[in-house]
């Protein structure tokens, strides 16, 4: 078993079923693997696979990184009612796009036809701080360090607070108030 795969398996769960990515001529394909039964009750989690195959351009460094995305939520059983399987396709594409990195604090946009009647209109970077700390990357096959981001659907006015405020007074009133990061029907925070 590839070493992201079972990285990713400790924590998500076994691996469900997935979304297939658009094959892209000259870059990997990205899918998006749907993994049940993991750490958490009734959760269903999401990953890249395959976008850490290109190295991205960490802005405001010389070096770059090795990524992939995870999202999480309670439940639905049936893939095609979750935004997470296009939301990560569509966030994965624009590293691909751009070949930049997405950073810790950062908030990515959805584009509508993703986001549909959600009141979740963006996703928020952050470490996947649910898991354990070793979490956070894995040294694959081949020697490179891929970093796991965890992508956490936010709303327009926590958007707004990241961009008013700054990512790190975001994450401390995610610490005072402690709202489950995985429901889809949590009560915004800002």
């Amino acid at each position: 078993m590839p070493i992201l795969i079972d990285h990713l398996e400790r924590r998500l769960g076994q691996l469900a079923g997935g979304w297939k990515g658009a094959a892209r001529e000259g870059l990997p394909t990205v899918n998006v693997a749907r993994l049940t039964g993991g750490l958490f009750a009734d959760t269903t989690g999401y990953a890249t696979v395959g976008l850490s195959r290109v190295p991205l351009h960490r802005p405001g460094h010389d070096a770059h990184l090795f990524l992939e995305f995870i999202a999480a939520e309670h439940g639905p059983e049936d893939i095609s009612r979750s935004i997470f399987p296009r939301a990560l396709e569509f966030v994965a594409s624009r590293c691909l796009d751009t070949r930049e990195a997405v950073l810790r604090g950062n908030v990515i946009p959805l584009p509508e036809d993703i986001v549909g009647g959600s009141g979740f209109v963006s996703l928020y970077a952050a470490l996947p701080v649910y898991y354990d700390a070793d979490f956070k990357s894995v040294v694959v096959e081949n020697g490179d360090s891929v970093a796991i981001a965890w992508l956490i659907p936010i709303t327009s006015g926590e958007a707004k607070f990241v961009a008013d405020h700054g990512w790190e007074r975001f994450e401390g009133e995610l610490l005072n108030r402690d709202p489950d990061l995985m429901d889809m029907n949590r009560e915004q925070i800002a």
